[in-house]
């Protein structure tokens, strides 16, 4: 049952303060926060929890790093740019 652990607290280093599991396995659309392995393995037998309840291109999905600040920013800005039909 996916809900198994939902209730159990944590202090989240992201947040900065307690969370339930229930947002740590679903607070990236639907999927696992990037850090929840390591947040949760001396709580729960983790891996064997994400094996059971997410598919290995889920987990994959939602453990990928996230762009560096600098792309992200310029990926934004051009998007901008693009919306407005502005040229540089």
């Amino acid at each position: 049952m996916i809900e198994q652990y939902d209730s159990k607290m944590i202090r989240c280093p992201r947040i900065g303060g307690y969370v339930n599991f229930k947002l740590c396995r679903s607070e990236n659309n639907m999927l696992p926060c990037r850090f929840v392995a390591g947040c949760w393995q001396m709580q729960i037998d983790i891996n064997k929890y994400l094996s059971e309840h997410f598919s290995k291109e889920e987990l994959d999905k939602a453990f990928v790093p996230p762009k560096p600040k600098l792309e992200s920013l310029v990926a934004t800005m051009e998007k901008a740019k693009q919306r407005t039909g502005c040229q540089s």
